[in-house]
């Protein structure tokens, strides 16, 4: 690999609006030593054309059919020859100082493996909108594997990343091609797990927010399942066991709670995963009581419920509610979903997968 090259991937599928801005703010770059691999995901509009008439040398594209996000980037990574691997989707921008100003900073802090920074949504017509950092926790900075699978939202879209290759190669790191959602952050937080992170406070990138964004495209449902798989893999991973308690508690709750669009079956056989049955037991039983209520506020898995709630009422038996909601629920499941729907009429949890972006532009905005 050469020592100090930049290898920048670029996934694109029907890109035709925007790529020639992205390809742009890349050859803007004051950081000349970088390559661009760009991966024509399949697209049917003129996104191959526009490729095709950049010559600069340190551009390169590799077409496939079309397979998605995750299978693009993988394709990308194949042919990386880079020491540093940075992320532009074909409608995003890098401010020209992106690359020079995360060189720098890795150049003087050679302990650290990767370093992220801030930027902007902007709306279809390039306005800015909001600071990347007004959505994110942290800044966090060193090993932050456990912020990481706590939630998605430390570094929001993967643009503002700059990460070391070798960590990559050497435990062969992949996208999960099973997800269409979140497989950035599934990526990231494998990396994280291996690395040492340093944050830039620079608004380096522009993060544009229109109406063909997956992350807006994809309905509620079908996003909770690829952001189980997430929390699912993260579970599986060795090191989520040396997490505190409240970051696994936290995992299992989005994942069994959040997310409870999963089948009872698949609920079910996670609470007798290792990892759930490591979890404190008062804990346990908080979650299979939670997994009741919100089964009998959607009226939906009554077969379960009274097995979750007594299994709720023998692992915390100090928690009455269990014990009130399982008489209740013998008594009448249609009272006791009047009365849950009482105490909550709609949870912010029920909506809390619906598009991430919706609260950053008005549908006014989408030209």
């Amino acid at each position: 690999m050469a020592t100090k090259l930049v290898s920048i991937m670029m996934p694109a599928y029907n890109a035709e609006k925007y790529i020639k801005e992205a390809i742009e703010s890349v050859l803007a770059q004051t950081y000349l030593d970088w390559e661009l691999i760009i991966v024509n995901d399949g697209s049917t509009d003129r996104t191959p054309e526009i490729i095709s008439t950049y010559r600069d040398p340190r551009i390169g594209v590799l077409h496939q059919t079309n397979s998605g996000e995750a299978a693009a980037r993988n394709l990308a990574l194949a042919h990386m020859s880079g020491a540093w691997v940075a992320f532009l989707d074909a409608d995003d921008l890098f401010f020209p100082g992106h690359l020079a100003q995360a060189m720098n900073y890795l150049e003087q802090h050679p302990g650290r493996d990767a370093v992220y920074t801030d930027g902007f949504h902007i709306d279809p017509l390039g306005k800015r909108l909001q600071t990347l950092s007004s959505r994110r926790r942290g800044p966090f900075e060193g090993r932050i594997y456990e912020e990481v699978v706590r939630a998605s939202d430390v570094f929001g879209p993967p643009m503002c990343t700059v990460l070391r290759h070798s960590i990559i190669v050497e435990h062969n790191l992949k996208f999960d091609e099973r997800i269409v959602i979140g497989p950035d952050w599934d990526f990231l937080t494998h990396y994280a797990d291996l690395a040492n992170f340093g944050y830039l406070d620079l608004q380096s990138c522009l993060y544009r927010v229109h109406e063909t964004n997956i992350t807006v495209q994809v309905d509620q449902e079908k996003r909770a399942a690829y952001l189980a798989i997430c929390r699912e893999n993260a579970i599986k991973m060795p090191s989520f066991k040396q997490c505190s308690d409240q970051i696994r508690a936290d995992v299992f709750y989005d994942l069994l709670i959040n997310l409870a669009g999963i089948a009872p079956e698949r609920q079910a056989k996670i609470t007798q995963w290792d990892e759930f049955l490591q979890l404190p037991v008062a804990e346990q039983g908080r979650l299979y009581r939670l997994m009741a209520s919100k089964a009998i506020l959607k009226g939906n898995f009554q077969s379960e419920i009274a097995v979750w709630l007594q299994r709720a009422r023998e692992l915390a038996p100090a928690d009455q509610r269990s014990t009130w909601l399982l008489r209740l629920f013998k008594l009448s499941p249609g009272i006791c979903q009047i009365f849950l729907q009482t105490r909550s009429k709609l949870t912010t949890q029920e909506t809390q997968y619906a598009s991430p972006l919706g609260d950053v532009f008005t549908k006014s905005t989408i030209k």
